[in-house]
């Protein structure tokens, strides 16, 4: 009997020492991100800041006031492609020769490149005086044009959603979230 109760008594502490690391994996395992209409929404009410459930004009400014003064960050008034480009991420670490120099068979190219052409676009689209940067008017006036565009009922508010339904009806394919 007693060797029946130690013989439990170690396979007990063998099993609680093998499911140990299982449970500090589940404890550890990081939280999921929500879903891209969740993130929508948390940042459709950041921008409505009196909380009646719309983005007035007012608003959709202040927000997009609050990108360009990031972006900024010479706050010279005016962004250069650098500047909306962002911060620059850490560079992935290339593999290194033997003699301490890159790689050069290694293929990997830091983001920077498509992040590059993406500023350049928005350069392009948003520079209206194309004097080769945004000025804080071409930006809010681009902010005006895209909020006429969504504001598919004329009431000078935007609901959640109001802009891809407006989109939606247009037939645009633009990138239907409102910042």
């Amino acid at each position: 009997m007693s060797r029946t109760r130690s013989l439990i008594a170690v396979l007990l502490a063998a099993t609680s020492l093998t499911l140990t690391p299982a449970l500090a994996q589940d404890a550890t395992k990081p939280a999921a991100r929500p879903d891209r209409a969740t993130q929508q929404r948390a940042a459709f009410d950041r921008i409505d800041a009196n909380k009646d459930g719309y983005v007035d004009r007012g608003e959709s400014h202040t927000a997009r006031e609050a990108i360009f003064a990031r972006l900024d960050v010479n706050k010279d008034g005016r962004l250069t492609v650098d500047e909306l480009m962002g911060p620059q991420r850490a560079r992935r670490q290339l593999p290194k020769s033997q003699d301490g120099g890159i790689n050069a068979t290694d293929t990997t190219k830091p983001d920077s490149d498509s992040r590059r052409t993406r500023a350049d676009r928005l350069l392009q689209r948003l520079d209206s005086d194309k004097d080769g940067v945004i000025s804080r008017t071409e930006w809010l006036a681009a902010d005006d044009t895209r909020f006429d565009r969504c504001d598919a009922n004329k009431d000078g508010k935007l609901a959640f959603g109001e802009c891809r339904m407006a989109q939606a009806t247009r037939g645009d394919r633009r990138n239907p979230t409102v910042r």
